[in-house]
This record gives C-alpha cells, sequence and structure tokens, in this order.
C-alpha cells in the first residue's frame, strides 16, 4: 500500500525559510523552492475562488504573481540539485586523491588550498576518509543526522585516539573544504 503525496501547506513550513539566499545550502534551498511551490498553490487556490467577469484585472495580477513563484522555485530546486551534485563530486575526487598510493592530503582545488597530511595522518589515511565520508553525508540534502551528531557517533566507533582524531581531521577538513567552497561562490 502506497502512502498518498500531500502538497505542501504553507503553515507546514518554519519563518526561517523566507531568509534563504542563493549562498544558502542545499537543504535550505530545496525547501524554500517547496515553499514557494505551495505559495503559488495558494494563489492558484484563491485564483480559481475569485476570477469573475468583474476581477478580472485582480486575476491576471494573480496569475503574474504565481508564474513568479513557479519560475523562484524551479530555481532554487536545480540549484539545490546542482549544488549537491558539485559537492559529491568534489568529494569523490578528493576521497580518491587521498587513498592513492602516493597520496599525501588533498590536492589544492580552484576554491580551497591544499591541505597536506603528514606522519600518523598518513597511516590513518582511511580514517581520515571516513570521517570526510561522514561529514559529506551529514551534509547532505535529508541527512538523518546533524554534523555533530555524526561527527560524535563516528568518533565513537573509531578505537583508538589515533583513529578517532584522524576521523576527527578528515570530518573537519572537509567542512573546512565546504566553506572554502561555499566562500569563493
Amino acid at each position: 500500500m502506497t502512502r498518498a503525496t500531500r502538497f505542501p501547506r504553507l503553515g507546514d513550513f518554519s519563518e526561517r525559510v523566507q531568509e534563504v539566499n542563493a549562498s544558502s545550502p542545499p537543504g535550505d534551498l530545496r525547501e524554500l523552492g517547496r515553499f514557494r511551490l505551495a505559495q503559488a498553490n495558494l494563489l492558484l487556490d484563491s485564483l480559481c475562488a475569485a476570477l469573475t467577469p468583474e476581477s478580472r484585472a485582480a486575476g491576471e495580477r494573480c496569475l503574474k504573481r504565481v508564474q513568479d513563484l513557479l519560475l523562484d522555485a524551479y530555481l532554487m530546486l536545480a540549484l539545490a540539485d546542482q549544488a549537491s551534485r558539485d559537492d559529491q563530486a568534489l568529494l569523490k575526487a578528493l576521497l580518491k586523491a587521498l587513498q592513492g598510493p602516493e597520496g599525501t592530503g588533498l590536492p589544492a582545488t580552484e576554491r580551497c588550498r591544499a591541505l597536506p597530511l603528514a606522519g600518523w595522518q598518513l597511516r590513518h589515511r582511511d580514517d581520515v576518509a571516513d570521517g570526510m565520508a561522514a561529514a559529506e553525508l551529514s551534509l547532505a540534502l535529508g541527512a538523518a543526522a546533524s554534523p555533530w551528531t555524526a561527527l560524535a557517533e563516528g568518533r565513537a566507533r573509531k578505537r583508538g585516539d589515533r583513529a578517532r582524531s584522524a576521523f576527527e581531521l578528515g570530518f573537519l577538513m572537509h567542512l573546512y573544504q565546504r566553506l572554502m567552497h561555499a566562500g569563493a561562490a
């Protein structure tokens, strides 16, 4: 048995959704897009209820507003999807570089300087990679856990001080990369 999908209503969203802008995280952009679609749906309901020959001018203004909201929703959802694809591609490339036989750190990207690893960090590069992957998962759309919860849980799964430190290092390195990436965009 499948559950019926319900179109979101304005009351389903927090007031913070209207503070979202193009530099917000992908999940927030997606939420704003959903909010805009709910606004458009409400306007369409209003239009259908109010459209009479005497109120044609008001109906045309309402239709223009619906078009604007739908376009904004489309753009926010497309921006969120692109940001998510870019983040995943960057993480895959960085993890591949880190895990390579000669990998001594993360190479520089156009938006982030190189992040070197040495000594015990290199010996625990798999734990560093685990931390980076955990950070990315915690920042992804619809993440099951917040970043601080993912950090605490991932850290608790590691045996030994160096493994825990390497996991934390990878987690923080990836957060740093995402900050640099967002700041340079």
